[in-house]
């Protein structure tokens, strides 16, 4: 097998500034997964009616071809995934929110850039990857071909948190299906759940991060054998020198949207 996954931009823009940065606000860009419900690490939950726009750019780039017993899986695609999202504070501590996400999943631009690195400062080869033209775009799996570009409307996510306790966030999770799932920009099918996040301080500029959440992933139309249940867990340190500036390590897992 042989795969590579590059998220390769983030950029954030908002109209508020929160206190603490938190991690960085991300998840896993694999276009399988994108059609589901996913929960991207949280900072500071809002006041009560306090509001925040954010809007967000990720390209990512995908490339794997694996040969099983039950068919061919070959992903070669660049998707770019734009968000806008608003954030309410409400009483009590709780926040609602809702993001509306837009996808474009074609070619790209990103493969001349990525053999020139592998090539020049990893010193690394790949020869599936060096022997295939550039600006493919498919997904296919078995029982699934999605080939060609696509762009349109994603399934809108809604979310409602609550403190639980010192540090400990909870949250509550429901997604639409907004988005075309004939062309994958969606799974065409409703996703619920749950999720936990926490903050533990460990030096007066130091926190470790940790989060868990469980989705119930809705039985997708065009996905086949799409997981009933999702396994999402991550956990990362962020050292924040001042008010402007944050370091973060972060790792992040979850379950494939598909068996």
């Amino acid at each position: 097998m042989r795969w590579i996954a590059l998220p390769f931009l983030i950029v954030a823009g908002s109209l508020a500034s929160a206190q603490d940065f938190g991690l960085v606000q991300t998840r896993n860009h694999r276009a399988l997964s994108l059609a589901f419900l996913r929960f991207e690490p949280r900072p500071s939950l809002l006041g009560p009616g306090e509001q925040r726009w954010d809007f967000s750019i990720t390209s990512a780039n995908d490339f794997r071809f694996l040969d099983t017993t039950g068919g061919i899986v070959e992903e070669d695609y660049e998707v770019q995934r734009l968000v806008l999202a608003f954030r309410d504070g409400l009483r009590n501590g709780m926040e609602w929110s809702i993001e509306v996400p837009y996808l474009s999943r074609g070619g790209g631009f990103q493969d001349p850039i990525i053999d020139w690195w592998h090539a020049n400062v990893l010193h690394w080869n790949d020869n599936l990857r060096d022997s295939t033209r550039f600006g493919r775009s498919i997904s296919q799996i078995p029982g699934a071909s999605f080939k060609g570009s696509a762009d349109g409307l994603g399934d809108i996510s809604l979310f409602l948190s609550k403190p639980l306790a010192k540090g400990l966030v909870g949250s509550v999770g429901f997604k639409i299906p907004t988005g075309n799932a004939n062309n994958l920009l969606g799974s065409g099918a409703i996703d619920a759940g749950i999720y936990l996040q926490g903050r533990l301080p460990i030096a007066r500029k130091l926190a470790l991060h940790a989060q868990a959440g469980l989705v119930a992933q809705g039985d997708a139309k065009e996905i086949p054998d799409s997981r009933p249940l999702v396994h999402q867990e991550g956990i990362g340190l962020v050292w924040q020198p001042n008010s402007r500036d944050a370091w973060i390590a972060q790792w992040q897992g979850e379950s494939s949207a598909s068996r």
